[in-house]
């Protein structure tokens, strides 16, 4: 009998969680990987320096096991690297258990070289995304791994072989709707 009522009480909740949307918002900040390709590696003759980070904003939401990000970076440069900001949008799927999400997503790349395209956002791209968020209350604390690439067959699989990217972590705020 107790596990007909516990049965019942999930699919009563089933509908809940389903329609359920949660938004988020707050900073972000990225490091470049150690692992780069050799074009970028030959530029960078600083072994670690301000143009290796990226911060900005992020905003998230959550329906279910679907979710969408907006992500907005600033990347200071240096006297070999250009200052770039970059514009990231996401979609993708993901699961909650517990205190603990994770998801896989992807989505269009925008950005602008400052000094030498100003005031023209170009499409460079895409963007593989693997995030995992630990959550806290009102607050979630995150971290994610974002692969930029290009929309072919063979840069998806050049990026999980070599799989150059970011590293950051997001200070989100839930809001409530």
């Amino acid at each position: 009998m107790k596990r007909i009522i516990f049965a019942l009480l999930l699919l009563a909740m089933l509908p809940i969680s389903v329609f359920a949307v949660d938004f988020y918002a707050g900073a972000n900040a990225y490091y470049a990987s150690l692992i780069q390709p050799a074009d970028i590696r030959a530029i960078d003759t600083v072994s670690l320096n301000l143009a290796d980070f990226a911060f900005g904003g992020e905003a998230r939401l959550f329906w279910g096991l679907i979710w969408g990000s907006a992500a907005f970076t600033y990347s200071p440069g240096d006297a070999n690297l250009p200052h770039r900001i970059d514009f990231l949008l996401d979609s993708g799927v993901g699961l909650t258990i517990g205190i603990v999400r994770a998801g896989i997503g992807i989505g269009p790349t925008y950005g602008m070289e400052i000094g030498n395209n100003m005031g023209h956002f170009v499409k460079t791209g895409a963007n593989l995304r693997l995030t995992g968020d630990v959550l806290l209350g009102k607050f979630s604390l995150g971290l994610s791994w974002i692969s930029k690439v290009e929309f072919t067959r063979n840069s998806f699989i050049e990026a999980f072989n070599n799989p150059y990217g970011q590293l950051g972590l997001a200070v989100l705020y839930k809001f409530q709707a």
